[in-house]
């Protein structure tokens, strides 16, 4: 098995490859953060490192010229309807009834595109006047796992009919969110969690009634080496936001140097 991923998707493959016995090579842009790659290897995935510059599209480019060798088999979750249909029996149909039905917008971010997608389809079903929103971040984003629709390759299963709107996130504020979801709410996301939550509070200004539901689709654990989580930037977070707490500026400066030292 072969295919193209950004985190999520392969450490899923990787899961289902240990239990089956079979061989998987993902290809991924050397971008990615190290948690990732040490996951994938846990599970005995192989990886192929693309090139950082060109994103998922490097990633992609390569891993179908690999498989073009009939040995692999590639999922294709940009193209794979099945990817759509997994969000359209299960995800929708689970907020609606957790929902009680009261869900009247659905935010998430825009990477495969499958979960809004298949979302959006079951969603409409039960009720036509709720609105879907994707985010997406701009050119040349540091947001891993999302994608600009203008510069980067567009995904096979988008339909563009299928978003009421599209609100565009920067680096920075999806970022800040992240940070702001571990130290207030004690949900420890990454960064298109992050890009999610912002774009959330974006339109939830929009509702006199109902419930909006957004989905994080990442875990702040495979981003501790990067700079999302740096003791600084979290330090500085605390500050601004006035969170009560017993770090330090000097406790910060350690903590860091512990960190660079592997300690």
């Amino acid at each position: 098995v072969i295919e193209p991923t950004s985190g999520n998707t392969g450490i899923a493959l990787a899961m289902i490859c240990a239990v089956k016995g079979y061989r998987l090579e993902l290809v991924m842009p050397e971008t990615m953060s190290m948690e990732r790659r040490k996951i994938l290897t846990a599970y005995g995935a192989k990886i192929i490192l693309s090139e950082g510059a060109r994103g998922m599209d490097g990633a992609i480019d390569l891993a179908e010229e690999m498989a073009q060798d009939p040995k692999y088999y590639m999922p294709h979750q940009f193209e794979n309807q099945y990817n759509v249909l997994a969000h359209y029996e299960t995800t929708g149909e689970e907020i609606w009834k957790a929902t009680k039905g009261k869900i009247r917008m659905f935010v998430a971010g825009l990477g495969t595109t499958g979960t809004l997608m298949g979302v959006s389809k079951r969603l409409k079903e039960h009720n036509s006047d709720i609105k879907i929103v994707g985010v997406e971040p701009y050119p040349n984003s540091k947001i891993q796992g999302l994608k600009n629709l203008d510069s980067q390759y567009v995904p096979e299963i988008y339909e563009p009919g299928r978003l009421d709107e599209k609100i565009y996130v920067n680096d920075d504020d999806a970022f800040e969110m992240a940070r702001v979801l571990t130290i207030r709410e004690g949900i420890f996301g990454g960064i298109s969690s992050g890009a999610a939550m912002w774009g959330a509070l974006q339109k939830a200004m929009e509702l006199d009634h109902g419930v909006l539901v957004t989905l994080f689709p990442d875990g702040g654990e495979k981003y501790v080496s990067t700079p999302l989580y740096e003791p600084s930037k979290c330090f500085e977070c605390l500050q601004k936001h006035r969170i009560p707490t017993c770090m330090t500026e000097e406790y910060i400066t350690a903590l860091e140097c512990l960190v660079k030292n592997g300690g």
